[in-house]
């Protein structure tokens, strides 16, 4: 398997990278910019912060991804 870099991929990283840049430095800058909207806080009562929390959400994230690959899975 060839392992270069190649242009595609040089671009298709950067054009990832730049705008993920642009959308950390504005919520550095201009927090109430990038805010939830008032319709979304419920969401934000769902993570305190703890570190149960994070582990329950990769659990949950990984139980539905799982289970949403499952139906393509031969003998699934």
């Amino acid at each position: 398997m060839d392992r270069r870099w190649t242009p595609a991929g040089t671009l298709l990283g950067l054009v990832s990278t730049l705008p993920a840049g642009v959308l950390a430095l504005l919520a550095v800058v201009r927090p109430k910019a990038v805010a939830a909207p008032d319709r979304a806080l419920w969401l934000r009562r769902l993570q305190s912060g703890h570190v149960g929390d994070y582990v329950a959400w990769v659990l949950v994230g990984t139980t539905v991804l799982g289970a949403l690959t499952l139906p393509g899975m031969p003998g699934g």
